[in-house]
């Protein structure tokens, strides 16, 4: 069986997770753990491998010196699929036309797969590894790690009782894109530096309930939503902050004319820059708090008036924010008139030096790897990763991406014919082999 074949396999088991834990068949998680004891017997003969939270796995390859461990994060459940929406089947790992298709191609068992392969071809070669090298894959990263039986929480409360610090810990979430909309002509890795906070607001109208047939000037529902309304055609003020403030910084040098200029001396045109980002929403939401209306309920019945009508504000919060100061801006924003619930929040993380050794080293392996590359920057990420919980425990926190295929199929990512190019998987495993061999040092 070769990489590809090993690829296949894993990409057939059904590890969906669900918020309802009992709706997961983890008999299909039990096959994941089963195959990749098979396909990668040298990592199980060499690593110590430790089962945490159920399903969630720990190896540990000892170094050869003291120098601090590098963790490599990955998870292998994936979302639900719709198979009325693939052309493929979800689950089958079909090759087609140079590409593999499956949930979980790109996000994110590829990875994984692509990372182990890599371990596994550089233990095959006899090599040794200068830092201990930590290998941290979760279950249900899917369903965030706030949830109380997070595998990724389980293995850091772990690794904290035993006093475990890293380097710098490693995680999905970088880019590969084309850089036009940042003004660069050319292919652009992007690393994650940092994440935005994650924030639900439920904002409540308590009102007299009755049959809709004598409705009231205002209806509960209709005061709710406007109220939420508010929040999404006042947007939150848009600023540069660190993380953006060093993409920028980094991109200047590959800019095109006017863009360049102006991006040179970003803080006197900052007006005009911002302006211009906040008219395209991935930009917009690189310097900005962001909130939007994404569930709302009312009564039971289509003809029953509702007593208590709710809306659910999903904020995302940029460093140099806060959930209490989101909190208190959208209360200050609609007035007391409505009840404000925070739901599970977090802070954005820290930011991550780009000048750690950590950083210029996945700067400098990207364009080896991928000569193509026009230039290489650190992003701020606005989804989430389960790599935000180890800012406190690593001296720095870098998400990556090893598949250049993505710059074209970022779209399939949790939607239908997940896929990732075979040259594009083969490609990723050298580029974990050079990174790693960087990173933790081999012998």
């Amino acid at each position: 069986m070769d990489a590809l074949e090993r690829l296949q396999s894993i990409l057939q088991t059904k590890t969906i997770s669900y918020a309802e834990r009992e709706q997961i068949d983890f008999d299909e998680y039990e096959k994941f753990i089963s195959l990749i004891k098979q396909h990668y017997p040298l990592l199980h003969e060499k690593a110590v491998v430790e089962r945490v939270g159920m399903y969630s796995l720990l190896y540990v390859i000892k170094g050869t010196t003291d120098l601090k461990p590098i963790g490599w994060m990955g998870h292998y459940d994936v979302v639900p699929v719709n198979p009325e929406g693939w052309n493929h089947e979800p689950f089958g790992a079909e090759v087609y036309e140079d590409y593999v298709y499956a949930r979980g191609a790109l996000d994110m068992k590829g990875h994984v797969v692509a990372m182990l392969e890599a371990i596994e071809s550089l233990l095959d070669e006899g090599k040794t590894f200068e830092r201990d090298l930590y290998i941290m894959l979760g279950h249900n990263e899917e369903t965030g790690s706030a949830m109380a039986d997070s595998g990724a929480k389980a293995i850091k409360e772990l690794l904290i009782s035993r006093g475990i610090t890293f380097e710098c810990v490693l995680d999905e979430g970088g880019a590969f894109i084309d850089g036009k909309k940042l003004g660069v002509n050319g292919t652009v890795a992007l690393i994650g530096v940092a994440e935005k906070g994650y924030l639900d607001v439920e904002i409540m109208a308590r009102r007299e309930g009755g049959h809709a047939s004598t409705p009231p000037e205002r209806s509960a529902l209709f005061e709710v939503t406007q109220a939420a309304g508010l929040m999404e055609s006042n947007k939150f003020k848009a600023d540069f902050n660190p993380a953006t403030r060093a993409m920028f910084e980094a991109l200047v040098p590959a800019m095109d004319q006017p863009l360049k200029f102006l991006f040179k001396y970003k803080d006197i045109f900052k007006p005009i820059l911002l302006n211009v980002m906040t008219k395209n929403p991935e930009t917009a939401a690189t310097v900005r708090t962001t909130a939007v209306m994404t569930m709302a309920s009312g009564s039971k019945a289509p003809n029953v008036l509702a007593q208590d009508a709710k809306v659910n504000l999903n904020c995302r919060i940029v460093p140099g924010d806060s959930v209490e100061e989101v909190v208190s801006r959208i209360k200050r924003r609609i007035g007391s008139r409505f009840t404000v619930t925070a739901l599970n929040g977090n802070n954005p993380t820290s930011v991550s030096s780009v000048e750690s050794r950590c950083y210029t080293s996945i700067d400098k392996v990207i364009k080896d790897v991928y000569p193509d590359i026009k230039v290489v920057a650190p992003y701020l990420m606005i989804a989430a990763t389960d790599s935000r919980i180890y800012h406190d425990q690593a001296e720095g926190v870098y998400r990556i991406q090893p598949f250049m295929s993505i710059k074209d199929d970022r779209p399939t990512i949790h939607a239908d014919n997940e896929r990732v190019a075979i040259a594009s998987y083969y490609q990723g495993i050298q580029f974990f082999k050079a990174l790693m061999c960087t990173l933790n040092g081999v012998q």
